[in-house]
């Protein structure tokens, strides 16, 4: 396991990044990551994937030809953008659904009166802080003075386990084993996808998540588990943890 640790710190550190070093510059060190980690057949499977406007983007354009990737979304408008944004990708696939624990789900998502809120007061509108979780919303609109059950939708969903997910949707299980990468951005239910992604079957050398929207207890909860399951978890960032396997 050191040698995977000290191989990621090496590619952060080369670059200015480095552990308690808070930085905002999220794309350029999971492209780093990625580049010092790649091979000939990198395999991906990313869980909220939105639009594809993301930290994935550049790393799949410039490598489109050795990567295996499946993207996931829940959310209709991304989720045709996703596919737009890689049309043509050989070896890309797309799966529009929800990762979890069996079951369906209200999806919250912010709506039109938000998307002209922001129109008025000059500011990003972004459908990529939708979530399971309402109340990860709830308080970004709380900050904002502004009513929750104004600015919020919602559309039931069906959840399923990764491997059930992909079976459901006609791919070949066998082709995800082994994947280089498990990229988690789910706006506070990152906890509930990881625990449902049959880590022992896609056995990621490295799973990618976004740990702010985590109460303290979910978050040492999932290290816990993460631990148990022999990966090493290196926070490299303000938001986001990065757990390596350590065989």
């Amino acid at each position: 396991m050191r040698k995977i640790k000290n191989l990621i710190l090496k590619i952060l550190s080369k670059y200015g990044f480095n552990r308690g070093k808070i930085t905002t510059l999220k794309y350029e060190t999971m492209y780093l990551l990625l580049f010092g980690l790649q091979s000939n057949n990198t395999k991906i499977i990313q869980i909220g994937a939105n639009d594809g406007n993301d930290l994935l983007n550049k790393f799949n354009n410039d490598y489109k030809d050795k990567i295996l990737y499946l993207g996931i979304e829940p959310q209709q408008i991304p989720f045709n953008q996703l596919k737009n944004n890689y049309q043509g990708f050989k070896n890309f696939n797309f799966i529009q659904g929800c990762v979890g624990k069996r079951g369906s789900s209200e999806f919250y998502y912010l709506n039109s009166n938000y998307e002209e809120y922001c129109k008025k007061n000059n500011l990003k509108f972004s459908n990529g802080v939708n979530s399971l979780v309402k109340d990860n919303l709830s308080r970004r609109l709380i900050k904002k003075n502004l009513n929750p059950d104004t600015y919020i939708s919602k559309f039931n969903t069906e959840i399923f386990p990764l491997s059930d997910l992909i079976k459901n949707n006609d791919l070949d299980l066998d082709n995800y084993k082994d994947i280089d990468l498990l990229q988690v951005d789910a706006e506070g239910y990152d906890d509930e996808i990881i625990y449902n992604s049959q880590i022992d079957f896609f056995k990621p050398k490295y799973i990618n998540f976004e740990y702010k929207n985590l109460t303290k207890e979910k978050l040492e909860n999932l290290i816990q588990f993460l631990n148990k399951n022999s990966y090493e978890c290196l926070i490299y960032k303000h938001n986001d943890c990065l757990a390596a396997r350590k065989n």
